[in-house]
Formats: C-alpha cells, structure tokens, sequence
C-alpha cells in the first residue's frame, strides 16, 4: 500500500498537521501560495522553510487564484511568480504544483508545464492507483465528513467510473465517514492500492476535526504503508487514464 497526504492553502496550522505526520511516520505535500486573496492566513516563511526541512513544499499560485478564470497572461504571471518567489524563499527548486480550487484545463496545465513545473495535483476523488499524467495527479479522498449524496455527485460528474467505484462504495458503505476512511485504508492495504488523502489545516480546524485525524493517520500507521509525497508519486507511471478536467469547484 501507498499512503499520501496533501494539504492545500499553506495555512499556519499546517505546521500542526506537519508535526502529526512527523509523530504517525508518515508523508506529506503541503501546496503554499505566497499570499491568498481568499482572506485565510497564510504561514510565514520560516514556517515554510521548517516544513520543507522534513516534507515537499510545493507551489499554489502566488495568490491562490482560480487559473481558468484568468486572462494567458495573468495566468501565467500567477504560475510563474508565484513558483519563483517560493523557490527563493525554500532556497531550492519547486518542481510541484497544485491547481487552486481544483479549477484547470488544458490551457491551464500548459501554462503550468511552461513555468518549469514537473507535476500538479487536482481534486479529482475517489481514484486508488497512479495516473500516466504527472499534470492530472488525482486524490482518493478529502478529509471532510462529505455526505454520501455528496460523492455520488461527485462520482458521476468525474467519469471513469469502474475506476473509481471501489473507492465510492467504501465511503458509502458506513453512516460514520472516519469509519469508512479506515475501511479504505483496509481495502488499500489488501489491494496493495494507493491511498490519496487531502485537506487544509484551516478547515480541520474550523470543524474540530484534529482528533479524526490523529484517529485515521494511526490507523494507516499500522498498516506499514509505503509514506511518498506527490513527487514522489508523480514519478511513478502506471496504465491508469488520467482523470478530466475540471473547472469547478474544489470539493466533490
């Protein structure tokens, strides 16, 4: 089994969810933009520099915009910027990327390819192997109590969908959502599949869900996965389609 976790936004409090990984083991990718027009804080540089020392920090625009929204040129000043101005503050090249709002095309994944970038991350749920496309990383699941009308949605509007049902019918399966995260951990493990979760630290915190996650992360713990970041990930290929495109909104 694979495990991979990656938490978008560069909130301060992603420092805490860089000390429970540390503390569980395992592997994080941690998708930090310099500043967010949203209005969410964003951590400062010597926190950005005490993540990258133990996990991969990796590019989220420079102010977090929604890139498909955007003029070519604007685009490509949020990309290319906002990569620049990390590496100078990590002192070292970022290879990876994350498309803010989970909103791209394929305009948007060429603007990112041009910028210098070796691989980007979408929302794209419920998917338990490795994609072809290093510029279309999908996720298997966000670690967010999501109802299970809520992934259906989601599923349907996705495509793919016989790669995708196992994962579907796992987190459906139970009324209570951690439980049904554990069981897909479990049905990863006996698969020897990939697991993909990811978040922000702002919105765990907003819903008290600190102690879900300790809860989940020892349970993957035991199960002795394989811990990579998204790079890490990225350089694996397999014979998986690469999940659509997707210019809506970041949750399924």
């Amino acid at each position: 089994m694979i495990f991979v976790s990656s938490w978008d936004d560069g909130h301060p409090l992603d420092a805490r969810l860089g000390e429970l990984l540390e503390r569980h083991g395992l592997n994080g990718t941690f998708y930090v933009p310099i500043r967010n027009r949203e209005g969410h804080a964003v951590m400062s540089h010597a926190d950005m520099r005490n993540l990258d020392r133990l996990f991969e920090v990796a590019s989220h625009t420079l102010d977090h915009c929604y890139l498909t929204s955007l003029s070519h040129t604007d685009c490509e000043h949020q990309v290319r910027e906002g990569k620049q101005q990390l590496e100078s503050i990590l002192g070292h090249s970022v290879p990876g990327f994350c498309y803010p709002g989970g909103k791209w095309n394929a305009r948007v994944r060429q603007t990112v390819i041009d910028a210098g970038f070796e691989h980007a991350r979408t929302v794209g749920n419920l998917w338990l192997g490795i994609t072809r496309d290093a510029f279309s990383i999908p996720t298997t699941a966000q670690f967010y109590p999501h109802r299970a009308k809520v992934l259906w949605r989601n599923y349907l509007t996705g495509g793919h969908y016989g790669k995708r049902l196992h994962a579907l019918r796992t987190l459906t399966a139970s009324g209570d959502w951690l439980t049904a995260m554990k069981h897909l951990a479990d049905n990863c493990a006996a698969r020897d599949g990939v697991m993909h979760i990811w978040g922000h630290s702002w919105e765990i915190e907003q819903h008290g869900l600190w102690p879900q996650l300790d809860a989940l992360l020892t349970h993957v713990a035991s199960l002795r996965p394989r811990a990579l970041t998204v790079g890490e990930l990225a350089s694996m290929k397999s014979g998986f389609d690469a999940p659509q495109q997707n210019e809506g909104r970041s949750r399924p």
